[in-house]
């Protein structure tokens, strides 16, 4: 499985079992940094994407996490990638929108511890909370969220973390293709929207679309 992942990240997902989880697996992808890496950005960002370590599900959402790590621009951010880490949630459907967690302390029912001992999300967080935590370490740093849409539209938890962004007041970049296949030639364009917003001074805190399918 590790020679296969550090071939292609992507192949992750047709890991069975716990291992497309598993700490060795995840770094072996790119998908998880080794030890404790400096970025020379102090601003954070988080990744909004369809769940794509099931084996059934597209590799499109892992393939763009890898090509922002590769990134010349993005690479110098912190960046959150749900993905990576384990999934709890307070919600028995997992994403439905109308269950009323959203990420608060105030408004998830998670059983299970959410902070470890240094008050930080862990593996028995809800994957709201967690996610909402992020979402408010990117406000607080003035960073951001890039919003990964794929050919048939957000998924169901992406839609509930388009909900807690606009809570949040984090500034809200979404990417959209006519592709079923991640378009590597076209990732300029995200990469040159955000730059440009920082350029501008960050004024412009609207969602703001990046179209992904052509150079």
């Amino acid at each position: 499985v590790l020679a296969a992942v550090r071939k292609s990240g992507a192949a992750l997902k047709f890991a069975l079992g716990e291992l497309n989880q598993d700490s060795e697996c995840l770094k072996a992808s790119g998908l998880w940094d080794e030890g404790e890496r400096q970025y020379s950005r102090n601003e954070q960002a988080i990744l909004s994407v369809k769940f794509s370590l099931a084996e059934q599900s597209t590799p499109y959402a892992s393939e763009f996490a890898l090509a922002m790590k590769k990134d010349s621009f993005l690479k110098d951010f912190k960046t959150y990638n749900p993905n990576a880490w384990c999934k709890e949630s307070c919600d028995p459907e997992f994403t439905n929108i109308n269950h009323p967690c959203r990420g608060t302390p105030a408004t998830c029912t998670n059983p299970l511890p959410n902070t470890n001992s240094e008050g930080k999300p862990c593996a028995t967080s809800c994957w709201r909370f967690a996610f909402r935590v992020h979402q408010e370490v990117s406000k607080e740093t003035n960073g951001f969220m890039i919003q990964v849409e794929e050919e048939n539209g957000l998924g169901a938890g992406q839609q509930i973390e388009t909900l807690m962004a606009q809570e949040a007041g984090i500034k809200v970049f979404r990417t959209t293709t006519k592709l079923q296949n991640f378009y590597p030639a076209a990732f300029w364009r995200i990469s040159k929207a955000v730059k440009a917003w920082y350029d501008s001074g960050c004024s412009n805190m609207d969602l703001e679309i990046v179209e992904l399918w052509m150079e």
